[in-house]
């Protein structure tokens, strides 16, 4: 059987994918929280199988779909004790709290 060689790119893709649509699934209220996801996207990855979006991840290539917090590097340098408590205050760019 062949298998397919996916660059780290895009195993971060299909990983955050599957895990989104896992947790979409279960609870997509607070998946829509927690990845900062609007009703439409959160409906439509809802209806994806896991075929679908390792296809769409090897289909996509090497261009991340999840673009890093505008705060990560500050969450990095600060110390470790005040990491949660930063992220959850200056984190922005979600859709809830």
């Amino acid at each position: 059987m062949d298998q397919a060689r996916l660059s780290d790119v895009q195993l971060t893709n299909l990983t955050l994918l599957l895990t989104i649509h896992d947790a979409i699934l279960q609870d997509r209220t607070a998946a829509c929280c927690k990845f900062g996801l609007d009703a439409a996207l959160a409906g439509r990855i809802a209806t994806l199988g896991v075929q679908q979006i390792m296809a769409l991840v090897a289909n996509v290539g090497d261009v991340t779909l999840f673009p890093a917090r505008r705060d990560l590097l500050a969450l990095l340098d600060a110390p470790l004790p005040l990491a949660r408590p930063l992220a959850a205050v200056q984190d922005t760019g979600r859709l809830c709290a």
